[in-house]
């Protein structure tokens, strides 16, 4: 068996900076972890592949960030990544809202309201002046946090997962990164508050889900800027998505990670369809994502 050396190398960094940063945080009252963590994966990885992987091709073919030619086809699968987590996303929440798990107010959108214009409170109809704020300002972030999502999609689903398939398997890869990840984000979760760590139990599993689809994103398109542009999006324009059918704040604090949203169940089932339709596409196009793995 090829020595996975530089896996155990990428792990230990990329656990132990996000503690160091949260003690940091703890020190000196500031709060940086949100950014930092997700530099720290990109830290890792470059460690690992550059000075204990060396793959033969190079680092940046290796972790799949090269080649992007043909641009059209890289850009097509990056505007699909970009639309399909919008459109899971208002389904999920349309489901919220049928079940009555999750109400919505689409009379009046109090919550979004709240967010950016408190002053019109209590007013009826749709507030397209508002709603187009609330594009805007989410397409801004996006924009902000594609290096972020980079930083980490180079190391879960452009490094790792080309480093764990072919010992493991493609679903076993994937999941295990999903779970990796999950675990990962502990120091975000503490304090941890009256719930404790319970809330990490559902984003691990959402995480799972949520890193399969981004993982066969990234070996159909046979790039990991797909999967950059569909963490991106999540964490932003798809993160603040419920503020605009939200019925309030107070009902936006009484989110449950196992019933709302794509971590809820309704979710989970959303990012199953995708995923079974990416997984077959995949396995019937022979060659597609499939790098010079080198021991």
């Amino acid at each position: 068996m090829k020595s996975r050396g530089d896996v155990w190398v990428f792990l230990g960094i990329v656990f132990a900076l996000p503690w160091l940063l949260r003690g940091l945080e703890v020190v000196t009252g500031t709060r940086f972890l949100y950014w930092a963590i997700m530099v720290s994966v990109a830290v890792a990885t470059w460690v690992a592949a550059r000075y204990f992987w060396r793959p033969a091709e190079g680092v940046a073919r290796a972790t799949s960030i090269l080649p992007v030619r043909p641009w059209h086809r890289t850009l097509g699968w990056c505007g699909l990544a970009f639309v399909l987590f919008v459109v899971m996303s208002a389904a999920a929440v349309a489901l919220n809202a049928v079940t009555g798990i999750y109400p919505v107010d689409l009379d009046g959108f109090s919550a979004l309201r709240d967010v950016y214009a408190p002053d019109t409170a209590g007013r009826t109809g749709v507030p397209w002046d508002l709603i187009g704020q609330a594009l805007v300002a989410n397409l801004g972030q996006f924009v902000l946090i594609l290096p972020l999502a980079f930083y980490e999609e180079w190391g879960w689903r452009g490094y790792l997962l080309n480093r764990l398939r072919e010992p493991l398997g493609t679903w076993p890869a994937m999941i295990l990164i999903g779970v990796i990840c999950g675990v990962w984000h502990m120091p975000g979760f503490v304090p941890a508050g009256a719930d404790g760590l319970w809330p990490l139990l559902p984003f691990t599993v959402f995480c799972v889900f949520f890193g399969v689809l981004l993982g066969w994103l990234r070996l159909a398109s046979g790039s990991i800027w797909p999967a950059v542009v569909g963490h991106a999006v999540n964490n932003t324009v798809v993160f603040s998505f419920v503020q605009v059918v939200v019925a309030d704040k107070a009902a936006e604090d009484r989110i449950d990670g196992w019933l709302t949203g794509l971590s809820g169940w309704q979710g989970l089932v959303i990012m199953s369809i995708p995923i079974a339709v990416l997984a077959v596409r995949t396995r019937r196009s022979p060659g597609v994502g499939i790098e010079n793995r080198q021991g």
